[in-house]
């Protein structure tokens, strides 16, 4: 599904509200303004000055003050009342151990994102830390961070490639005008709500949720391989997925005697017992868990279609990569599972 996962910072990799909340009440303090701490947990996410001018309904020389005795606080003891969430760390080592290029894109200044991370000995997970310029108000717009961020990932089809992962509906919008998919987080400051109606492609309720719909394609190719193809070595296997090859490279160690063709695969595939499979098309991308569909239905589907049953007992393609013409059908003899 995705090789390049963009993170929020506040909310999404770090606990950070005590510090923006003291941060932001320095600079409203300074303009003789009371606000309720519990009052103050909107201003977590979006750019500073968007906070200022759409909450507080400051003017052009006030943000630029505000913003001054936000920083006055926060470069000096906001940035330490931060912490990461429990298992941030264990998640971003799984993710790069699985191939995954990782990168933080948040509106805070870089400069702050940068020593945040490298406190809590998270820098080294990312391949590029990407923040807002320090004096440049439109350089925090998030659809500009994810803008830069990509920057680095010139290629055909990155945006295809690449997700957004944040908390609130800053990044899914963000994320979606620039043709991302977006995923949202409900352990940070944003909702369900919030980000459904921001129109967020999935949700996550925690971190192990994050975890699986992040490695899910990859996990569908590791068991994949193990099931169908055990000659395929393991180190290989991140590699087939990563250059997504598989489409020319899946059946390559399978014997004749594992697969049947035709309307005789169509008639076994439809025969099988099972309650939920793992759809996937063009190789493994674009990977979804389903219920019990017919061969009839995939082949309404364009292009390359996979389906597996959810234990990899068996794996039905309907494909014309390679001169194949399928629907193809084969099975696990591990598993004890009849062609006929």
């Amino acid at each position: 599904m995705w090789n390049i996962i963009l993170f929020d910072l506040d909310g999404t990799l770090t606990d950070s509200q005590a510090g923006i909340i003291n941060s932001v009440k320095n600079a409203l303090d300074y303009f003789g303004i009371q606000e309720k701490r519990e009052n103050m947990t909107c201003v977590v996410g979006p750019p500073l000055h968007d906070t200022f001018r759409e909450i507080y309904g400051f003017n052009a020389e006030q943000i630029s003050v505000g913003t001054a005795k936000f920083r006055e606080y926060f470069n000096e003891k906001g940035w330490l009342e931060n912490a990461p969430y429990p298992g941030i760390a264990e998640l971003l080592q799984t993710l790069k151990a699985a191939g995954k290029q990782l990168v933080v894109a948040t509106s805070k200044p870089e400069a702050f994102a940068v020593r945040i991370l490298e406190r809590f000995g998270l820098a080294h997970y990312f391949d590029h830390i990407c923040g807002a310029p320090m004096d440049e108000q439109s350089g925090a717009k998030k659809a500009q961070v994810i803008s830069n961020a990509l920057s680095y990932y010139e290629h055909a089809g990155w945006n295809t490639d690449a997700v957004m992962v944040g908390d609130r509906k800053y990044d899914v919008i963000g994320a979606h005008e620039k043709g991302l998919a977006a995923i949202g987080v409900l352990y940070g400051y944003g909702d369900r709500e919030e980000l459904e109606e921001a129109g967020a492609d999935f949700v996550a309720g925690d971190l192990e949720e994050l975890r699986e719909l992040l490695l899910f394609d990859a996990e569908i190719g590791r068991r994949w391989f193990q099931a169908f193809a055990p000659a395929v070595k393991p180190e290989q296997v991140c590699r087939y997925i990563r250059s997504k090859c598989l489409s020319s490279c899946m059946w390559t160690e399978l014997s004749s005697s594992h697969c049947l063709e035709g309307a005789e695969a169509r008639r076994v595939f439809d025969a099988q017992e099972y309650a939920r499979a793992i759809v996937f098309k063009e190789g493994f991308d674009c990977a979804g868990k389903t219920c019990k569909v017919t061969a009839a239905e995939l082949d309404q589907e364009d292009g390359d279609l996979y389906v597996v049953d959810e234990n990899f007992r068996w794996t039905y393609v309907h494909t014309h990569e390679d001169g194949w013409c399928g629907p193809y059908f084969c099975w696990n003899a591990a598993n004890g599972i009849s062609g006929s």
